[in-house]
């Protein structure tokens, strides 16, 4: 009895929140497909503009940082970050500050030009980013935002629950009902599509929704961070600092200080740090998220404290590669892969569930309109 009651709570906690938020799990499930190759379309686009532009010798970063500050010059930089995308071609990206919003542009390693503007592809995936994030195209939205973290725990909720109601079947044949009967129909169909392929992608759903939650919630950032062992970013209540100006002489003694460390890295960045802070450089030879951080003293032109990320306990590495775990670049490209795939399934579950139950429906209805057999014999 308790059993056949627990069955159907979960079965109506799976329907009742799966029609709840059909539509904006297709909307987030699909906008996340399409930005797991973002960053290889765009660095495929990215290459080739920057090729056909290339000059005898690239500018340095002071030069690079100079031109931009006289494009945008009521902006304050707070990021220079430094990638390779093939041959000796590398990609240059400056976060900054203007008029108390950020923003991030892409620089023409040989001119310093902002090409952020010219690329299809930014112009795209930024886009699919912000409805991924906040279900619009605008900018950031404190609706959206909230509706895009409910979906993601409806999203943890109904998984759960479907693995459960699917669980007594897979005890009596596992194998049998981890297949897919493509000659089957209608309800039969849609049953077994959505039921397999929920269980193959379930771990990998799961852990995009754990980790997207990361940038809904304040709290759960908090939170993990404590897990992890790992000092929560950011600085008290209440507490003002201000943040140092770079000048692009800075930035050059920076990427200076360090040349030893990043010679031939695959990628680095420059974080500018609040007043009276070192300057903080991240670099990696491996992957994203994979950095070792090194703070620099610009004003004496020395490295004051090293941090590699090999030293860096489970926790630090965990929090350290929450995008990476988010986006499944931190399994290479099999994670990658893994996660477009669960992402567009779940749009292909909010698809086959409304279809199953449009269909149950509507058997009821003609059910209902049938007229019953008489069960007395007429005189």
């Amino acid at each position: 009895m308790k059993s056949l009651r627990l069955k159907k709570i979960l079965r109506n906690v799976h329907l009742i929140l799966g029609l709840a938020f059909c539509v904006t799990i297709a909307i987030v499930g699909v906008t996340g497909a399409l930005y797991s190759y973002a960053d290889d379309i765009r660095d495929y686009e990215r290459a080739a503009y920057i090729s056909s532009r290339k000059t005898a010798k690239p500018l340095s970063v002071e030069e690079i940082s100079a031109r931009f500050l006289e494009q945008k010059p009521d902006a304050s930089i707070r990021f220079f970050s430094v990638r390779r995308l093939k041959d000796d071609l590398k990609s240059i990206g400056v976060s900054a500050a203007q008029n108390g919003a950020f923003g991030y542009y892409e620089l023409n390693p040989y001119s310093g030009e902002i090409i952020t503007d010219g690329l299809k592809s930014d112009k795209f995936f930024a886009g699919a980013m912000i409805f991924h994030r906040f279900l619009n195209f605008d900018g950031m939205s404190v609706v959206g935002k909230q509706i895009v973290a409910a979906t993601t725990i409806a999203i943890i909720v109904i998984s759960i629950a479907g693995i459960l109601l699917y669980l007594p079947l897979l005890r009596r044949n596992f194998l049998r009902n981890l297949t897919i009967d493509f000659k089957s129909k209608g309800y039969k169909f849609l049953y077994q599509l959505h039921c397999v392929l929920g269980v193959f992608t379930l771990i990998f759903v799961l852990i995009m929704c754990f980790t997207g939650l990361w940038w809904s919630y304040g709290w759960y950032r908090g939170l993990l961070s404590s897990l992890a062992g790992v000092e929560n970013m950011g600085f008290p209540r209440g507490e003002r600092r201000e943040m140092q100006i770079a000048s692009p002489k800075e930035l050059q003694r920076v990427v200076d200080t360090a040349s030893e460390a990043i010679d031939g890295v695959k990628m680095y960045y420059i974080r500018v740090p609040f007043k009276d802070d070192p300057y903080e450089l991240s670099y990696s030879n491996d992957r994203y998220g994979a950095y070792n951080l090194l703070k620099i003293d610009v004003q004496e032109g020395v490295i004051v404290s090293q941090e590699p990320y090999a030293e860096k306990t489970t926790g630090q590495k965990l929090i350290q590669n929450m995008y990476t775990l988010h986006s499944g670049q931190f399994f290479g490209e099999f994670g990658k892969a893994a996660m477009c795939l669960s992402s567009l399934a779940m749009a292909l579950f909010s698809v086959s569930g409304a279809m199953m139950f449009y269909g149950r429906m509507r058997r009821k209805r003609r059910a209902l309109r049938t007229p019953k057999r008489a069960t007395s014999s007429q005189f």
